[in-house]
């Protein structure tokens, strides 16, 4: 029996040799960080700090690419420029020619635009253009509302929530014309407008407020111009008639009954406002900038 022992014995101190002799190798994935943790007192002190000065100095809204500005007849570049330089330097604005004696006008800054569109409304010059972004209202839809319900309440309802209303209108059936129960409500631009989705009741009113629906293919046409795209407040083109396309206000026009229309935008035998007309259909596949009116 001992030399069976013994060689037990050797087996197992062999074993053990070897497994000693094996190294574990460290990374720094598996090394433990014995650095300790030290917390600083005045740390709580110093983010108190930061979040006064935020609350007191808040963060300025970024400002936005200004739109572009057309204007429109012009025969004599240099005397257009001379009218800018009075307001404005060369380096804030920049120029593109189009046809038709039409010139593209882009700003730098929103401030700059602002005392161009000012100056041009004072001097009656032809031009049109866009709102500025940051100057759009945030738009969105409540659902089961009354279309009774008192819109002055629903104003002051929405101011103390944070909410600044702009306009509040209520839907109506595109073929009946009766009330619904939506209503489309235009909010000021705030950092907090998307928080507007959260809101599910008004007072004891339970209600869903949504996106509006967009359709592309409803492109609003300002009356004056007939041109598509813009409204009244950012327009002055001349006058084109809606129905025989004269240089005067549609609502003077003595065409006749029995004398064929005109329209203003493509010249077919047809008014402005027609829907097939191939103008808006330009319009609604390359844009407002693919053609001018010739």
């Amino acid at each position: 029996m001992w030399p069976l022992q013994r060689h037990i014995r050797s087996t197992s101190n062999t074993s053990i040799r070897r497994i000693s002799r094996k190294k574990t190798q460290y990374t720094p994935a598996n090394t433990l960080d014995t650095t300790p943790e030290t917390q600083n007192r005045y740390d709580l002190l110093s983010q108190e700090k930061q979040q006064e000065e935020r609350e007191v100095n808040p963060q300025p809204h970024p400002s936005h690419k200004p739109p572009s500005i057309f204007i429109h007849g012009v025969m004599n570049y240099d005397e257009m420029t001379k009218h800018i330089r009075e307001i404005a330097e060369d380096e804030q604005y920049h120029t593109k020619s189009l046809a038709n004696d039409v010139i593209k006008l882009n700003c730098t800054t929103p401030e700059t635009y602002r005392k161009i569109i000012k100056h041009f409304k004072q001097n009656n010059t032809y031009y049109r253009t866009y709102q500025l972004k940051e100057e759009r209202a945030y738009r969105v839809v409540s659902r089961y509302l009354h279309h009774s319900t008192d819109i002055t309440e629903l104003r002051q309802e929405l101011a103390k929530l944070g909410h600044k209303a702009r306009n509040i209108l209520n839907a109506r059936n595109s073929i009946t014309r009766d009330p619904l129960n939506l209503f489309f409500v235009d909010l000021e631009p705030a950092a907090n407008n998307e928080e507007m989705y959260k809101v599910t009741a008004l007072q004891n009113k339970i209600i869903q407020v949504e996106p509006p629906r967009t359709n592309k293919n409803n492109i609003i046409q300002y009356m004056r111009c007939q041109q598509y795209g813009h409204s009244k407040t950012y327009c002055n083109e001349p006058f084109f008639c809606v129905k025989c396309g004269g240089l005067h206000n549609s609502t003077t026009c003595s065409k006749r009954r029995d004398t064929p229309t005109k329209c203003a935008l493509c010249g077919g035998s047809h008014p402005a406002n027609y829907k097939g007309c191939e103008h808006l259909l330009t319009y609604l596949l390359h844009g407002a900038e693919s053609f001018l009116r010739s």
